[in-house]
């Protein structure tokens, strides 16, 4: 494999950008495509605002599951970074066997438990048995668990490519798996009259059909960054290192998804309106929320890779850009969909005003602050690029995750507005940014001595 980006040498700022765009764009088309299949139900299925809100009732736990597995494919892109930033080329090539191998087991378990838990959690969370939503959110939400092998497989892939500074091939796949989706959600929705069954179905289709794809591509390469079934070499020692910095990663975004999933019981105390007001603001969130969290991705490959190979400033410096693009593009971001919020809102909510004032409600608060967001998000990217990862996971889940679940049953019942139950995210955003910034200080100076000093 070519390397088309060096992260070792080079303009930071290009570099970043150049390693960013493919992964920025790669999840803005997949939070397109999940908006075309909110459309596409909202629109074409029979009682389509109960099955959108059947489909927004299933996010915040899907994330929770996905999260927690997926966030050991942190933990490779760290541990092959490193490696690779060192010269040691065999750990990396054993590395790359582990996290393939790591992938399909996880993938595997992580689909069989949220198969048999997602009923009872859908009712825990009080999701509305009017209209056939908690059976089509249960119906929804099982069916996807079954692609949760070859997502988790796709993104330990990408984090393998991400190390090799090759970040098109795993866009470029996306999007042709994308464009399958949506035209299986037509055909299945709008023609066979599936519903959220059929959004479902096209969606775990075009997750087999990306992973596929790229799991062919890392085969067929041919040096350092491939995949031999004829040579597999599986390292528990490595497969530990993983776990120990993605696993805490995978809790904090799981944090996040948790927290979600208390603030969603408090949408749908709402009602079907409120629901679906949270499904439409949920997925403009979501698209300023990978645009935003692409920088975190950037920002743990160029720290772990730069880090191994004793660059310290140029580690630093990498921050820093990711830091002011974050921040930049967040502030643009926010105030345009700010200020076009009820045009964007009524794609998704159509004609149901009542929807649309909770949606009105939500994002008033949210949308000019989610540069916020961003910095939150890439912030943890930078400390456990350093390989410290425990901290930045107990942070969040401090700041991010308890201070809402707080939140939910104390302001948020004395004064039950959706625009009270969603000021708690700018005012943790901005706690949890501040605890960051110390952590990574003290990470800082730890590698500085460290460096300085000499590694054993």
């Amino acid at each position: 494999m070519s390397r088309k980006i060096d992260i070792l040498k080079g303009s930071i700022v290009r570099n970043i950008l150049l390693f960013t765009l493919p992964i920025m764009l790669q999840g803005i088309l997949q939070s397109l495509y999940n908006s075309a299949d909110l459309v596409i139900v909202g629109n074409f299925a029979e009682n389509g605002d109960a099955a959108l809100s059947a489909v927004g009732a299933t996010s915040s736990i899907y994330n929770v599951m996905t999260a927690l597995f997926m966030g050991v494919a942190v933990g490779v892109d760290v541990v092959t970074s490193f490696n690779y930033g060192r010269g040691e080329n065999e750990k990396v090539k054993k590395a790359i066997d582990t996290a393939v191998i790591s992938a399909i087991g996880l993938g595997i378990f992580a689909a069989i438990l949220g198969f048999f838990i997602t009923k009872p959690i859908l009712v825990i969370m009080d999701t509305p048995v009017a209209d056939g939503v908690l059976d089509n959110a249960t119906l929804y939400l099982k069916i996807l668990m079954l692609g949760i092998p070859f997502s988790l497989l796709f993104n330990f892939c990408s984090a393998i490519f991400r190390t090799a500074g090759e970040t098109n091939k795993p866009f470029k796949y996306l999007v042709l798996s994308g464009l399958v989706n949506v035209v299986l959600n037509v055909v299945f929705v709008a023609g066979f009259k599936w519903g959220v069954a059929g959004v479902a179905i096209a969606t775990v289709i075009s997750q087999i059909l990306s992973c596929i794809l790229l799991l062919i591509k890392l085969m067929k390469n041919e040096g350092l960054f491939s995949f031999k079934l004829s040579n597999i070499q599986f390292s528990w020692r490595l497969f530990g290192k993983m776990v120990a910095i993605g696993l805490p990663a995978g809790l904090q975004s799981s944090a996040f998804s948790l927290s979600n999933m208390f603030l969603q019981s408090g949408v749908n105390s709402f009602g079907k309106d409120g629901m679906a007001a949270g499904t439409a603001v949920n997925t403009i969130e979501g698209l300023m929320w990978v645009t935003l969290a692409s920088f975190n991705n950037a920002t743990t490959t160029f720290v772990s890779q730069n880090y191994g190979a004793g660059k310290l400033s140029r580690a630093k410096a990498s921050i820093t850009y990711s830091l002011m693009m974050t921040a930049g593009i967040g502030l643009l971001l926010g105030l345009a969909t700010f200020t076009l919020g009820d045009g964007i809102m009524s794609i998704f909510i159509n004609g149901n005003e009542a929807a649309m004032e909770y949606a009105r409600q939500r994002y008033s608060v949210t949308f000019p602050a989610y540069f916020l967001a961003g910095i939150m998000a890439v912030l943890p990217g930078a400390i456990r690029g350093f390989g410290s990862s425990l901290p930045p996971s107990i942070i969040s889940l401090v700041g991010a995750c308890g201070i809402r679940i707080v939140w939910v049953f104390t302001v948020f019942k004395a004064f039950p507005t959706m625009t009270m139950l969603f000021l708690v995210h700018p005012i943790t955003w901005v706690l949890t940014i501040i605890a960051l910034v110390i952590n990574f200080v003290i990470v800082y100076n730890k590698a500085k001595k460290e460096i300085k000093n000499g590694r054993e």
